[in-house]
């Protein structure tokens, strides 16, 4: 176990490819829109940016030839630094996420990358192994989640910090435990997620942005606005280049889609839920049972009317905001909520979250529109002639109220909550009394009138995730309010 080992040396190249693409858009001034030119400016930048790549090169391999860890039984041990040593020592109990990325160009030569983030929120939260054999990253995540075993068996993360979430995705044969499937997509839902995720309409933009580019260097616009002159003059060249256009951006989505969902895979054992996507770049991860604090399903207006709901795992010591802890966005609903029974049986979901009074909806038309207000102002004062985008906004403005009420609401059942935000996106959290580290409820002047209040959930994660209802009658706030003082007793 203290055996000392390098990092592979591909971390050379994969710090070098990482510094690249920080580096891109200064290599793109200087190496190809200013491809010609011989202005002093450009010069300097070209010897200047050269020597940093070199310095960098050099540096890098310094950083790879000085750098090494060991495990211990309760910690990972590293030396590193290129010109500087520095030594650190984290302990297992510290450590929250292990997340491993395997790009393609790595995976070629078995070898991975694995990052572990602990507890501090200063700079040295987290360490990365940029190239790492998946012989090793496997024993690293072995040797953690034998240590949170042994030392913590079945404590639950409400009661301790040092029992976080573990992301990982080598070992899915460490656990004991058979695995069961719960979803692989299917070539129905592949094209569902084609169809909402509109990646077929990515291309349009990054073509745009880079003829933009082009244009000052090889006066690209002149040549288009020949060929679109020139096409325009036959309906039979002009729909064929409709056709072509359509066709690859249809194949551009499908293309992206696939690379993104084509391997998506969800299962789980006794103990976690792992996820596994992507084709290119493979993500692999996992999320304790135990420490997943919440549950957040979302819809946009579409996914609505189409019956289709994401849901978000949101875990202790996992970011909140982060993709890997969503399960497969475009699933049916009562799939989605059949998934997180099979998978956190622990878990209950209601479709009935109940309506809010229609004083909710009083008090909600009653706030002053600010933004429409300022928006109104400026169009009057510079843009008369638009004045009709006030109308509309105003429209827009009142209609987002009436959805937002028409879909919020909240139920209690048992020793769970059940928040639901209504708008263009509506947001729902389940989770258990235990699991809520804080709830508050707010009035303000014109909620006391109305006999309402405003009622917020706060879970650990990184950051906190905070849910908040707003306008629901006073009594019903007090009684969660209630329910979470007594120990879930409403």
């Amino acid at each position: 176990m203290k055996e000392t080992k390098r990092m592979h040396p591909l971390m050379i190249p994969v710090s070098l490819i990482r510094t690249v693409k920080e580096l891109f858009f200064l290599i793109l001034v200087l190496f190809v829109f200013n491809w010609s030119s011989e202005a002093l400016w450009v010069t300097i930048g070209r010897y200047l940016l050269l020597g940093y790549v070199l310095f960098s090169i050099v540096r890098y391999t310094l950083k790879w030839w000085r750098t090494y860890y060991h495990l211990t039984h309760s910690a990972i041990e590293i030396r590193e630094g290129a010109m500087v040593l520095k030594r650190r020592h984290i302990p297992f109990d510290r450590i929250q996420n292990v997340q491993i990325q395997t790009p393609a160009y790595l995976r070629l030569f078995g070898v991975t990358s694995l990052k572990i983030e602990t507890a501090s929120g200063d700079e040295e939260a987290s360490f990365a192994f940029l190239a790492i054999t998946r012989t090793e990253a496997e024993k690293i995540e072995q040797a953690l989640d034998q240590y949170k075993r042994d030392t913590h068996g079945e404590t639950d993360v409400s009661e301790t910090e040092t029992s976080e979430a573990t992301v990982s995705g080598l070992t899915s044969d460490h656990s004991h435990e058979t695995k069961t499937i719960h979803f692989t997509p299917t070539k129905k839902e592949l094209g569902k997620a084609f169809l909402l995720s509109a990646s077929y309409l990515i291309l349009f933009p990054i073509i745009f942005s880079f003829v933009q580019q082009l244009d000052g260097v090889l006066d690209i616009m002149r040549y288009l606005e020949e060929a679109y002159t020139f096409i325009s003059d036959s309906w039979l060249l002009l729909t064929l280049a409709i056709l072509v256009v359509v066709l690859i951006s249809v194949l551009f989505g499908v293309v992206t889609t696939y690379l993104k969902y084509g391997r998506y895979e969800i299962s789980s054992d006794a103990e976690r839920i792992y996820i596994t996507q992507g084709i290119l770049t493979e993500k692999h991860f996992s999320i304790r049972k135990k420490n997943v604090q919440a549950i957040q399903m979302e819809q946009s207006i579409l996914k609505r009317w189409l019956g289709i709901t994401g849901i978000t795992l949101i875990n202790a010591g996992g970011d909140a905001g982060d993709s890997i802890n969503s399960l497969y966005p475009f699933l049916p609903t009562k799939r989605a909520i059949s998934l997180v029974s099979e998978m956190l049986p622990n878990f209950t979901i209601t479709e009935d979250v109940g309506a809010l009074p229609r004083k909710s909806l009083v008090a909600r038309f009653c706030r002053f529109p600010w933004f429409w207000l300022i928006v109104t102002a400026v169009i009057f004062f510079f843009f008369k002639s638009f004045w009709w985008i006030s109308l509309v906004l105003l429209v827009l403005t009142l209609l987002q109220r009436y959805i937002n009420y028409r879909y919020s609401g909240f139920v209690i059942h048992d020793e769970f909550i059940q928040l639901q935000e209504g708008g263009w996106v509506t947001s729902t959290l389940v989770t258990r009394r235990q699991k809520v580290i804080e709830l508050s409820v707010e009035q303000s002047l014109m909620k006391q009138r109305f006999g309402l209040a405003s009622l917020a959930t706060i879970n650990r994660s990184k950051p906190i995730f905070t849910q908040k209802l707003r306008d629901i009658p006073q009594e019903m706030a007090a009684g969660a309010y209630q329910w979470y003082v007594g120990n879930g007793k409403q």
